[in-house]
């Protein structure tokens, strides 16, 4: 029986729970490229962090960045600003521009146990919330290996935990994660675009569409 109102309980906890994103960076519209002739090739080098952003004691987290690995590609695909992208280090070819991408994750952690840990002695009653704080850096490096920039954003999700977050259950972390994650990413490849880091050739006149 005890058995059973424990897995009874770990389940209401899967299920009152809700996160949502801070919309501390705007979606953001990329320009079309479709007149281009000419379009970059990209080697995206991707790591994900706990820690807080250039910090010695960062851990790398690989299974986290697995995790965002599809959601990367679908917005490098998505974006139309390259000729040709990969995130294998072993497909990288001459020519090819670098995009180092880091992500770090970092919060109170200590704020977050003990706001959990008082939701479940209350049996999910008092509603628990936890914030996780994600800095997104880019560094771009040219096909001859110099640095021609370094841009970063900031972003949070808001995780709420308890009974009353039932009905907004929908709105699962990991789409939270994705979401975050798409609005930092296109808004530092606009600023890509922007100030003309990449090189791109247009289509002769009467070529255009």
């Amino acid at each position: 029986m005890k058995l059973k109102m424990l897995g009874a309980l770990f389940a209401l906890s899967l299920a009152a729970c809700a996160s949502f994103p801070g919309d501390q960076v705007a979606p953001t519209k990329l320009p079309s490229m479709a007149s281009y002739q000419q379009r970059p090739s990209v080697y995206v080098d991707f790591a994900f962090y706990q820690g807080e952003p250039g910090s010695q004691g960062a851990v790398e987290m690989p299974q986290a960045r697995e995790q965002l690995k599809p959601q990367l590609e679908t917005l490098l695909r998505e974006s139309g600003l390259f000729s040709r992208y990969s995130l294998d280090q072993f497909q990288k070819q001459p020519g090819d521009y670098t995009l180092k991408l880091k992500v770090y994750n970092h919060g109170s952690s200590g704020a977050a146990m003990l706001s959990g840990i008082i939701t479940g002695v209350s049996l999910f009653i008092i509603p628990g919330t936890a914030r996780d704080d994600y800095t997104m850096t880019l560094q771009v490096i040219d096909p001859d290996g110099r640095p021609v920039l370094a841009q970063q954003n900031n972003e949070s999700i808001r995780t709420w935990l308890g009974i009353w977050f039932l009905p907004l259950a929908a709105h699962t972390p990991k789409d939270a994660t994705n979401d975050a994650f798409s609005r930092q990413f296109n808004a530092l490849l606009k600023k890509l675009v922007d100030q003309q880091v990449l090189k791109y050739a247009q289509l002769p006149s009467p070529l255009r569409g």
